[in-house]
């Protein structure tokens, strides 16, 4: 048996694992356009992705790219989960997507002072920093939100 078979999940299903993520990911921007109002902080992935994109410029078609992009990396995590850490991670599905969630952005979040530092959006103000409890929070409750609906969703047998 190879490397990459004793990896892979043998339940993998890599079509609805895309799916689902493009779902939880669609649940994530819910929570992350409702979080930029009720809280006040206007953290966007979407803008984020923009920036690294252009850098400050507007460019025609950037921010349809960058919803794209932004539904691709979803897609990308889900397929991750499905294929390789759901397995190792312990309890109902539902705590698996949670922790899942939350391992990534726990794991990322040290590099937040490096996008604070050269991100052109955050440098330039049109974006809030990274580096700091606030937008810890609010990534946590979006990866929260995106690992139950991944979690909730994506069953091996269903």
């Amino acid at each position: 048996m190879s490397i990459v078979q004793k990896v892979l999940s043998p339940t993998w299903k890599p079509g609805k694992a895309a799916l689902i993520g493009i779902v939880a990911t669609a649940a994530y921007s819910i929570a992350m356009e409702g979080d930029k109002i009720l809280i006040g902080n206007r953290f966007s992935d979407v803008r984020f992705i923009q920036g690294l994109i252009e850098g400050e410029k507007r460019t025609k078609g950037i921010t349809a790219l960058s919803w794209i992009i932004h539904f691709l990396n979803g897609a990308a995590l889900a397929e991750i989960y499905a294929a390789i850490l759901k397995r190792f991670l312990p309890g109902p599905d539902w705590l698996k997507g949670a922790i899942f969630g939350e391992i990534f952005i726990v794991s990322a979040w040290w590099l937040t002072p490096l996008a604070d530092k050269h991100h052109p959006l955050i440098k330039n103000n049109e974006l809030p920093q990274l580096a700091n409890w606030t937008s810890f929070w609010q990534n946590i409750v979006r990866h929260l939100v995106f690992g139950l609906t991944l979690g909730l969703l994506y069953r091996e047998g269903k």
